[in-house]
């Protein structure tokens, strides 16, 4: 299982530095996804800490959020939950590449590095000054890309369930707003059904248990992990409620 997972590890590193560096398609969350053939494609680099020191250097990370915010603001919304459809294990392999350029995965590992900043987390291994910071966004991203291999494939083809979020637009204010946070813990099975998201919660402890291994400083055991997947969920419940009613307030405030 060990070996499984670092070999989930060095895929999704791969798909954030190419991530770092391509242009992504102009999707959104709900559209079928064409994937190219991955034969040819180099080898992805091992998740040594010396080795991630280098994926991001100031300016790059820079440009890299100047780049997601864009595509925040001018993204295609997530589509209804009256336009839900069950996947095949390939369409959510799909999914899963989808996400790895999703601003939502780069945003998530900016939200890690500003939290563990606030926490006063700063190993002496890091830089100082901004060096320091794109070295530890570097870290963080290759995390958040382990979460969404976990959480986007690996668990949701495993259990049959369904990866991804559908907004609620047609509920009352606040009956939405618990609606979206809601879906952290609640997601449909395959079968249509609603079902407890063992997919996110799982994933999300499977991915901090296997950044023990290269994270540095990182503290290990389980009140750990169980302490970061409360923070994850508190994390992609406002993302949710972003992505729920961002739409809306972009056409009212930006006209857009």
């Amino acid at each position: 299982m060990r070996s499984f997972c670092k070999i989930g590890l060095v895929v999704a590193v791969f798909f954030a530095v190419a991530a770092a560096q391509s242009p992504p398609q102009q999707l959104y969350a709900g559209e079928p996804l064409q994937v190219g053939s991955l034969a040819g494609a180099p080898e992805a680099p091992r998740p040594h800490f010396a080795q991630m020191k280098s994926l991001l250097n100031p300016q790059q990370m820079k440009s890299l959020i100047k780049t997601q915010m864009n595509r925040v603001i001018d993204g295609k919304p997530y589509p209804a939950v009256t336009e839900w459809q069950p996947l095949t294990t390939r369409q959510k392999f799909d999914v899963f590449l989808h996400s790895t350029y999703s601003p939502s995965t780069f945003l998530n590992a900016g939200i890690d590095v500003v939290a563990d900043r606030a926490k006063g987390r700063h190993d002496p291994e890091y830089e100082t000054g901004m060096m320091g910071w794109g070295q530890h966004y570097g870290i963080a991203l290759a995390t958040s890309e382990t979460d969404v291999f976990f959480q986007r494939f690996l668990f949701p083809a495993l259990l049959k369930q369904d990866p991804r979020y559908y907004r609620n637009p047609d509920l009352p204010f606040f009956k939405r707003a618990l609606y979206s946070m809601s879906r952290v813990v609640i997601t449909r099975s395959d079968s249509g059904g609603e079902t407890i998201n063992a997919s996110r919660i799982l994933g999300g402890a499977a991915t901090r248990a296997l950044s023990d291994l290269y994270v540095p400083g990182q503290s290990q055991g389980m009140r750990p992990i169980s302490n970061t997947v409360s923070f994850d969920l508190l994390r992609d419940a406002g993302m949710n409620l972003l992505h729920e009613f961002w739409p809306d307030l972009r056409r009212k405030f930006l006209h857009r």
